[in-house]
């Protein structure tokens, strides 16, 4: 009976382990380690003295991902600041949301029907740009310990979290302002708002024998104080955007009242296509601005189905996690417009770079279909059977349409996968040999678009403490363009 329930456990991880090991193999088939876009910054910012106090004890440090200061020193220090090592941290965070995801399929005896769409959500090459430009691991680090964090407030709904756990989602909320950055906001509305449902709703039979309510007071109190640190710190930073506009929102608002909305409602096709495969769709022809808000609309509705399909049945007595992961996701849809509507590009709303966070509602989209799937029962009327298989068939056709589209994206993809090797290659020949470029050209390739004096500066500072692309062995070819800056 024990081995049977161990071979039972290990089929939901092995679409996590696949996935793992996907994503490293277009890691390395796609990059090359060398520093290039926001990586510039930070060189300009902390090195070579990582260690410096005074870079880490300044009033905007949870703005500045404090994990990423001791990150930062092992990468320096061990392996000469790698683009390849923070790569490696952005994978082992997609997998431990894959394992979270797969532990909670298994207490709810998910169907590897089920599995497998929301196996190729997670690992979806929409998220290119997360996983190579390797600046963004502690996101998706921090995505994956909210995932965690949801698993453990789930057992909590329920009534099978213990006091180890109990305090763990107490403690979490600090823990997490190392991480998230930014995504704090989004992840600490939803726990209040979650915190307020379970102090209000009747909830789970065995709530008052374990004074969850209690619980989930303590809890809405200690995230509100997170949240409230971070405030203040962010209180004291000071953002630049290269590319954005001067315009006030109300002016923008004025001038072009559509775009707000369409921003928004394009935001939701980027859980379905990447930005560069809508760009280039078949036969290399963009998709029209129609089909995109329509792919936008239908992910948006089927966030309503979802939530409807939830409510409306006893799924909120047997389990909170997907109505978390649905009201995360969702927020950060908002929280996404909210912060890039300055770049006036609609496009941008489809980029790679939030596919992390828009996935998180996808999962519990999926998740919601899953369960209503098995809260069939034996001797339903006929009427209900009826109305039950119309609503499948409309949670199987957006499923279907959500996964094909993902698929699409990473078959594409893999496809640019040798021509991204050879780009970051040309940066790499480019930094060795930055001196030779004229500065206009060295700007395009290493895809900054602020101070050029500050990539210089960086580069030297990479050059005279052999890091990166100059640590030891150094490469001795001859520069591409020998022009003179």
């Amino acid at each position: 009976m024990r081995q049977r329930e161990r071979i039972h456990q290990i089929k939901y991880l092995l679409i996590p382990l696949m996935g793992v090991l996907f994503w490293l193999w277009y890691v390395k088939s796609a990059g090359a380690d060398v520093v290039y876009s926001d990586y510039i910054r930070l060189v300009y910012d902390y090195l070579p003295d990582v260690t410096n106090p005074a870079k880490f004890f300044v009033p905007d440090v949870l703005t500045r991902i404090p994990a990423a200061f001791p990150a930062r020193i092992i990468n320096v220090q061990r392996f000469g600041y790698s683009v390849t090592f923070d790569r490696m941290l952005t994978v082992a965070g997609m997998g431990l949301i894959a394992l979270m995801l797969g532990m909670y399929m298994h207490r709810q005896n998910i169907s590897l029907l089920w599995q497998v769409p929301i196996g190729i959500v997670l690992f979806s090459l929409n998220k290119w740009e997360i996983l190579l430009n390797g600046t963004a691991w502690a996101h998706v680090v921090s995505f994956g310990l909210f995932y965690l964090n949801y698993y453990l407030l789930d057992l909590l709904w329920t009534g099978e979290a213990d006091v180890k756990q109990e305090f763990m989602l107490c403690v979490m909320p600090f823990l997490w302002l190392l991480f998230a950055g930014e995504y704090i906001a989004s992840y600490a509305v939803t726990m209040i708002l979650i915190c307020l449902l379970g102090m209000l709703s009747g909830g789970a039979d065995n709530w008052q024998s374990r004074n969850s309510k209690s619980m989930f007071r303590g809890i809405l109190v200690m995230t509100a104080a997170a949240l409230g640190l971070y405030l203040l710190s962010r209180h004291f930073a000071v953002w630049e955007h290269a590319g954005s506009t001067d315009m006030s929102l109300m002016e923008v608002i004025r001038t072009s009242p559509l775009f707000i909305p369409r921003f928004f409602i394009k935001s939701f096709a980027g859980t379905v296509i990447g930005q560069e495969t809508a760009a280039s769709f078949f036969g290399g022809h963009a998709l029209p601005d129609i089909v995109l808000l329509a792919a936008g609309a239908l992910v948006l509705a089927a966030y309503a189905f979802a939530f409807v399909l939830y409510f409306g049945g006893d799924m909120m007595d047997r389990t909170v996690f997907p109505l978390v992961l649905l009201i995360s996701g969702f927020l950060n849809h908002l929280l996404v417009t909210a912060g890039r509507w300055i770049f006036l590009r609609e496009d941008y709303a489809l980029s790679s770079r939030y596919g992390g966070q828009f996935m998180i509602g996808i999962t519990g989209i999926l998740l919601v279909f899953s369960m209503y799937q098995s809260t069939r029962k034996r001797g339903e009327r006929r009427a209900v059977m009826k109305r039950r298989t119309r609503i499948m068939a409309a949670a199987a056709a957006v499923t279907v349409f959500i996964a094909a589209g993902n698929c699409y994206t990473t078959y594409q993809e893999i496809r640019k996968a040798p021509y991204r090797e050879q780009n970051y290659e040309r940066m790499s020949e480019a930094v060795l040999h930055y001196d030779t470029y004229p500065e206009e050209e060295l700007l395009k390739i290493m895809e900054w678009h602020k101070d050029p004096a500050i990539l210089y500066e960086s580069l030297r500072i990479l050059k005279e403490n052999g890091l990166n692309v100059f640590r030891a062995p150094v490469m001795t070819a001859e520069p591409a363009k020998a022009d003179a800056k």
